[in-house]
């Protein structure tokens, strides 16, 4: 509707959809071919500008990537997070209280019965997770490099705000286009640190360092590992949203969203960058507020100092692995316990709820031959399930360390 109010002529053009929780073994194995699909089809077709729509954890990356090589002027409408989720009293956030219940199913603390109830309850409206993570981690980041109009991230998919800020973003597009305002002159290295430091700020997921990395190096701009740990130690943490903290998408929307955060983190971030707006970053988040500050903290009372994500080498992974340390315990800061060793995924879940398995509360369980390579594609398989036995005894968490990923939830 709004390409048409300023003039445009709207034309859908499908791409692969990456649907996060049917595609096997991994969307991851396939952001790369919607890179590839959505450059081409920007490339053969007399398009002039374009407006990239996706929601889900890889859609975002993949959608962009392919958007900066071909260069053309774009903006990115965010498909929006689920309303939050209600079973029996508790709010529920998806994926994080999947794991949970899933848990307690195992464990036989639940009927199948509970289990179904508690998932019709989880999800109550269209949208992405409602919990901060790799798709409503990805969405803000494509938001603070620029890409999206202010606070587009944050507003729920059912929400009203989100069918006008769809038109406003259409009618945005067909002025970019008469501006020639193109990636290329939104993208820079400090585009990229804010993309960085605001990843820290919100306690968001570990897959958000692959797809920045990505983003990074297709606009020609090196990025490595270390990096995000620089930037992550002067960037204190201050959204408290699960799974690290308490809240979901929608209560950050009414705590003012991730404009509201950026305004009370300026400090800290490059304000002189332009976005889609045809604006800066700083012009974009001028007087926005914070209204709940228990949802959104500032520099000056964060919840942690540092933000979550550390940078971790060592004899398993000399070349780096990732921790989401404020998600975890602190008693497993410091964890020494012995090895349960798995080659690939089919010996783990054969065995894993052998009650003969010689395992206890202290061991550390690990995954290997789950990477890019054995998945294939890096699957999220990282979180191993905890063994029945140690279920059925209490125990609810684990040290899991794997060449696999983990979910953001």
């Amino acid at each position: 509707k709004g390409i048409l109010q300023a003039g445009g002529v709207p034309i859908e053009m499908p791409a692969i959809s990456l649907a996060e929780v049917f595609q096997k073994p991994s969307t991851m194995m396939y952001r790369n071919f919607l890179a590839m699909e959505t450059e081409e089809l920007l490339r053969s077709y007399p398009i002039d500008g374009c407006v990239l729509m996706g929601g889900c954890d890889k859609t975002t990356p993949g959608l962009l990537m392919g958007a900066i090589s071909m260069n053309i002027p774009t903006i990115f409408v965010p498909a929006g997070a689920m309303l939050r989720g209600h079973w029996r009293g508790e709010t529920l956030g998806s994926g994080s209280d999947i794991w949970k219940y899933w848990d307690e199913l195992r464990a036989g603390n639940i009927s199948q019965d509970d289990w179904q109830e508690m998932i019709e309850g989880i999800a109550r409206s269209p949208g992405t997770c409602m919990t901060m993570g790799t798709a409503s981690t990805m969405t803000s980041i494509a938001e603070v490099m620029g890409f999206s109009l202010t606070n587009a991230s944050s507003i729920p998919a059912p929400d009203s705000s989100h069918r006008r800020m769809a038109t406003y973003s259409g009618r945005r597009i067909v002025d970019m286009v008469q501006e020639d305002l193109k990636p290329s002159d939104i993208i820079t290295k400090k585009t990229i640190d804010n993309a960085i430091r605001v990843l820290m700020a919100l306690g968001g997921s570990t897959n958000g360092l692959i797809h920045v990395i990505a983003l990074a190096r297709r606009a020609g701009i090196k990025l490595e590992l270390e990096h995000f740990e620089k930037i992550g130690l002067k960037t204190p943490y201050l959204v408290n949203l699960r799974p690290a903290g308490k809240y979901l998408m929608e209560d950050f929307y009414y705590a003012g969203g991730l404009g509201a955060l950026l305004e009370g983190m300026n400090k800290l971030l490059d304000l002189g960058e332009k976005t889609c707006t045809g604006k800066t970053l700083g012009n974009n988040i001028k007087g926005l507020k914070i209204y709940n500050n228990d949802v959104i903290k500032t520099p000056d009372s964060p919840i942690e100092p540092a933000g979550g994500l550390v940078v971790l080498k060592g004899n398993l992974a000399p070349d780096g692995a990732v921790l989401k340390a404020n998600a975890a315990d602190p008693k497993f800061h410091k964890h020494i316990g012995k090895a349960i060793v798995f080659d690939n995924y089919n010996e783990m879940a054969k065995i894993i709820d052998d009650p003969d398995l010689d395992v206890n509360a202290n061991s550390v369980l690990i995954l290997r031959n789950s990477g890019p390579i054995g998945g294939p594609g890096m699957p999220e398989w990282g979180m191993l399930p905890i063994p029945k036995k140690l279920l059925q005894e209490g125990v609810r968490d684990m040290v899991r360390i794997s060449d696999a990923r983990m979910s953001g939830t």
